[in-house]
């Protein structure tokens, strides 16, 4: 089949057969940010030459940073619509260059995306010409989906009905406070929790029901403070079960004996809770562990991938199989450098968290069910599009403009073969036109990054600034609230509470109190985007193996825990099969 961009893959050929490449097929480069030599494996050339890209100028690392900076999930501020004129919450802070519209307005069609394209300059760099872009196309306050109801402080999230301060979200009702989830209801303070219902504090879990603290758990009903459970009714302070019903600090007592002692604990005490996870740390750091947290996985290396086959350099990678360099990513196949979304395939360095369906797209950030766009932002149901931002259902565009289809072609080819030869075609939008100040993005809320590397590297290090309204009305400290939640009255949500402690102010809504008085758990002290904050740091965005000893065996193993971490107890893969399941 005849080129469609002849000019373009004659000079990605040459530039191909100019490559030194070693005896393998491989290529040792060095990253022209951090200035680390990196090895450009020899399946990697290969997937570059089928994809038609030539291979990247940074470190693995750096392109992970440069995809997680290009995305703001848990940041709000509060801005102006250039639409309305009117106040909305938004991921771009009022000293943003950018406009906004409110969600309602962006996602319909009172407004036109056309109307600010503009043709390609040869004679300007590309980057220059897409951040004048950027700066006149309207961008979403929020990416909230039109699927969400009664959901207006939420991000990055679809499918949601009454949610509150929830982000990357996919399907959900009732949920506070909630994050990286997947069909969730009637939840607070969850994280990567997914077909559950109501639960508290829980974080990694699946098929969870009236769990509080519980983590790494599946399959399990009624329990507090678990530790990599699965199968589990009616447990509590226990880890590595499996199957079973009635244990309390990993002693089978029996129903009778076990609903004797939970009723000696007030779970509703702040006092008492504070206790219990004082001493849910340490059952933790002393519980054993596998060397990785992956689950179910065939030649894969990386952290928390699961059902999972040929993933190289993965996090967080779910039900894929022939990735590499991805994070955040589900049922997804032979892709590269991708962050989020379900559904991916032939697709090359993508910032989309929970996107969907897209085919062949490459550079993009926030595009959805989209095939063979490249260098584009929020664009929905489209084909063919080039350097284009806020399109829905479009195809043969370049810069906003359209085109039939054969000047597409034609103008694709001077454009990219322009790039190729500036140094521009395959890389990554700079961080210099990225949207977001580096600290309200992704990168920040997780450890692993050098924020002094980053503004090295041309990041916009602004900081992030607190509003200075006026506070005005009840307030009331939270070191002041009664210990046991028994005692708070229902008017607390018409106070203010300040947090003392980070000299924040915030409120509860009435659903979440009605939550912690039904299921009796004390009111937390802390803002909430502290507590937030508090757990996303918990994770990071690197994966770094380390050699140590099999705890059980002492066969050596290779595992993402560094030995300094408080996580003693690391087992091999055998013995921790064998002794746990």
């Amino acid at each position: 089949m005849p080129s469609k961009t002849p000019q373009f893959d004659k000079a990605l050929d040459e530039y191909f057969n100019s490559l030194r490449l070693d005896k393998n097929g491989g290529l040792k480069k060095v990253c022209r940010f951090s200035s680390k030599e990196f090895y450009v494996r020899p399946e990697d050339i290969e997937f570059y030459k089928k994809i038609r890209v030539p291979p990247p100028t940074l470190e693995p690392e750096e392109r992970r940073r440069l995809r997680c900076a290009s995305s703001n999930s848990y940041t709000l501020f509060k801005n102006v619509s250039a639409y309305s004129k009117k106040s909305v919450i938004s991921i771009y802070p009022p000293t943003s260059p950018f406009k906004v519209y409110e969600p309602r307005i962006w996602y319909s069609e009172k407004w036109n995306p056309f109307e600010y394209g503009r043709p390609y300059d040869p004679q300007k760099p590309f980057f220059d010409q897409w951040n004048d872009l950027q700066l006149a196309v309207p961008h979403p306050a929020l990416i909230s989906d039109p699927t969400n109801v009664n959901s207006d402080y939420t991000n990055v999230s679809k499918n949601l009905k009454n949610c509150y301060f929830t982000f990357d979200q996919n399907g959900g009702e009732d949920l506070y406070y909630h994050q990286c989830c997947s069909e969730t209801k009637n939840c607070i303070e969850c994280w990567a929790v997914d077909h559950s219902d109501t639960c508290y504090e829980s974080k990694i879990g699946d098929h969870l029901f009236k769990c509080f603290w519980c983590e790494e758990c599946k399959q399990t009903t009624e329990s507090y403070f678990l530790w990599d459970c699965k199968n589990c009714d009616y447990c509590f302070m226990s880890s590595n079960l499996r199957n079973k019903k009635y244990y309390f600090r990993n002693q089978y007592i029996g129903k009778e004996e076990y609903e004797k002692r939970l009723k000696e604990i007030n779970f509703g005490s702040w006092v008492t809770v504070e206790k219990l996870k004082k001493e849910f740390i340490e059952l933790k750091n002393s519980a054993p562990r596998k060397p990785s947290n992956n689950l179910n996985t065939i030649n894969s290396f990386g952290d928390f991938i699961r059902d999972s086959r040929n993933i190289y350099f993965g996090l967080w990678v779910y039900d894929s199989e022939n990735l590499s360099y991805c994070e955040g990513i589900e049922d997804s196949s032979d892709s590269y450098d991708v962050l989020g979304g379900t559904g991916n395939e032939l697709c090359y360095f993508l910032a989309n968290v929970w996107a969907e369906d897209n085919y062949g797209c490459k550079f993009s950030i926030h595009i959805d069910y989209s095939e063979d766009v490249e260098y584009s932002e929020y664009c929905r149901n489209c084909s063919n599009c080039f350097g284009c931002i806020g399109l829905d259902n479009k195809s043969y565009c370049i810069f906003n403009v359209q085109y039939t289809p054969k000047e597409y072609w034609v103008k694709l080819d001077e454009i990219k073969t322009k790039m190729l030869e500036a140094g521009e075609y395959g890389e990554f939008f700079p961080p210099r036109v990225l949207p977001f100040p580096y600290l309200t993005t992704q990168v920040a809320y997780y450890y692993g990054f050098d924020d002094a590397d980053a503004k090295k590297y041309g990041y916009d290090m602004s900081p992030v600034e607190e509003p200075s309204e006026k506070i005005e009305g009840d307030i009331m400290d939270s070191k002041d609230f009664p210990d046991d939640i028994k005692d708070v009255k229902d008017d607390i949500v018409k106070k203010i509470i300040y947090d003392s402690k980070n000299k924040k102010y915030f409120r509860f809504v009435k659903q979440e109190i009605q939550f912690y008085k039904k299921y009796g758990v004390p009111l937390p002290r802390e803002h909430p985007a502290i507590r937030m904050k508090k757990w996303r740091k918990e994770f990071g965005l690197l994966v770094r193996y380390y050699k140590r000893k099999c705890a059980k065996c002492g066969k050596v193993v290779e595992t993402t825990y560094a030995p300094d971490r408080p996580e003693k107890n690391i087992w091999c893969e055998s013995c921790y099969l064998k002794e746990i399941g």
